[in-house]
């Protein structure tokens, strides 16, 4: 996937007896209060989205979203994410790269591949690309055993560089979900060199 320079944003969709709440929060627990207007889109949608899965019974009680929000630029982005007032970030992006129901995104763990994740959200495409301001991120599966799907991944590297990402993100598609740092997900950047 393309390393994005963006918030890191756990969307939870939480149902209950009294309706719904949708709160975004950062990966360490702490709520970001200006991203409203990605929430509000994915409250109008969650039951439609749901529904185009095949796990509509088990996201029915709550599930979170992982992803990325990103806006004109980073340094931009944090200043309106950490504002209480005169908050200015509705052109922002929630970029979705990953889902897990809401009981196994609490227990920390949830068994299910990557693989079978990204079926799930592929699914949900259909409604999520009516949204002005949610999308999923794009991601190009490889073989990295097969020496093909590592120029794949190198040719694919140096694309999203030239397209003015960081770098990309490569992930195990058989491994679970864990909500800790693991090495499942790797960050690949290019070395700069600078001689001083």
């Amino acid at each position: 996937e393309p390393k994005l320079d963006g918030v890191r944003v756990l969307m939870m969709v939480i149902p209950s007896d009294f309706g719904l709440t949708v709160v975004s929060y950062s990966r360490n627990g702490k709520i970001f209060e200006n991203f409203t207007h990605i929430e509000d889109q994915i409250e109008n949608n969650w039951l439609k989205m749901i529904r185009k899965t095949k796990m509509a019974q088990q996201l029915s009680n709550g599930f979170v979203l992982d992803g990325e929000v990103i806006g004109n630029t980073f340094q931009e982005l944090m200043r309106q994410a950490r504002r209480k007032d005169n908050v200015q970030a509705e052109d922002s992006v929630y970029n979705i790269f990953d889902i897990m129901p809401l009981a196994d995104f609490r227990r920390g763990y949830w068994n299910a591949q990557l693989e079978k994740r990204i079926e799930i959200l592929e699914g949900m495409r259909p409604v999520i690309d009516t949204m002005d301001n949610v999308e999923l991120l794009p991601h190009l599966m490889v073989d990295l055993d097969k020496a093909e799907g590592r120029d794949q991944l190198d040719r694919y590297a140096k694309d999203q560089v030239n397209a003015g990402f960081e770098g990309i993100m490569i992930k195990d598609t058989t491994a679970p979900y864990e909500c800790k740092r693991n090495t499942f997900w790797m960050k690949w950047k290019p070395t700069i060199t600078v001689d001083l």
